[in-house]
């Protein structure tokens, strides 16, 4: 069938030609939905919330104490029909989730399992590599340090000896090598000074590369005896919130670094 040609309209809407049925960019089915179905609900809430801006900013008598009360059971009426809502509709979507998670996990988990079983293998025959080379290179330093103290050893000897022109060169010969060796040293001393990640450095076929990691952690926390003073800089402020509001639950009323007071807030039920 031959293209249509364009109308004007079909210029200005270009959504109402035939055969164009993107969705609009913004489109979001599930609250385009919601939109529609809880358009009582959102016209209260602006009815509400209209109402609000019209109570008087300061409450100067019992009347409209009781007015305004009987209006905060109002809005609480809305929050909790838009809440027992959105639990409703939401649920059908958490319990999908659970299902997609827990299907995933059925591959993920076990793959888990597999990685840290083989890191534990791994980790064990690194720390063995990494022990043998650090004492193959301190073997190796010391060697090296025995072979230069014998060169020097063996230059003062040469240089004592010195009576002819043989003598001078062979004295000369011993101070070189003595250097060598002392540059031997140094270097086999460096060797030993490397990480643990140098010293266990391994290489797969296919381009993987693997080493040990140092890091530290700790084990045995003892709650009686652990030093809080010393992670008061390491303490989060919600943290020392939380244990301030159960000291309070728990009747405690004063307490250095923090001032505890009645709070007094209208309750209407």
């Amino acid at each position: 069938m031959p293209e249509q040609p364009l109308t004007p309209a079909d210029a200005l809407f270009p959504a109402a030609v035939i055969g164009h049925n993107a969705a609009p960019p913004d489109a979001n089915p599930i609250r385009d939905r919601l939109v529609v179905q809880y358009a009582d609900l959102t016209s209260r809430r602006d009815a509400l919330l209209a109402a609000a801006d019209r109570t008087p900013a300061v409450i100067e008598d019992d009347e409209t104490a009781g007015r305004i009360a009987d209006f905060v059971k109002q809005i609480q009426a809305c929050g909790k029909t838009a809440d027992t809502a959105r639990v409703s509709e939401k649920a059908p979507y958490l319990e999908g989730g659970k299902t997609v998670d827990g299907w995933f996990k059925g591959i993920t988990d076990p793959l888990a399992g597999a990685k840290t079983q083989m890191e534990r293998r791994l980790s064990a025959y690194l720390k063995q590599k990494a022990d043998a080379e650090a004492r193959r290179r301190q073997e190796e330093a010391a060697r090296a340090a025995a072979e230069r103290a014998k060169a020097e050893e063996e230059a003062r000897t040469a240089a004592a000896a010195m009576r002819t022109d043989a003598d001078l060169s062979a004295a000369l010969s011993a101070e070189e090598e003595a250097r060598a060796k002392a540059e031997a040293e140094a270097l086999a001393a460096k060797a030993t000074a490397a990480s643990a990640a140098d010293l266990s450095r391994t290489r797969g076929d296919y381009g993987s590369t693997t080493s040990l990691r140092a890091d530290w952690t700790f084990r045995d926390l003892d709650r009686a005896t652990l030093d809080l003073e010393a992670l008061r800089p390491y303490l989060p402020m919600d943290g020392l919130e939380k244990a301030v509001r159960a000291f309070i639950r728990a009747g405690g009323r004063s307490l250095t670094g923090a001032v505890i007071e009645q709070d007094f807030k209208a309750a209407v039920r």
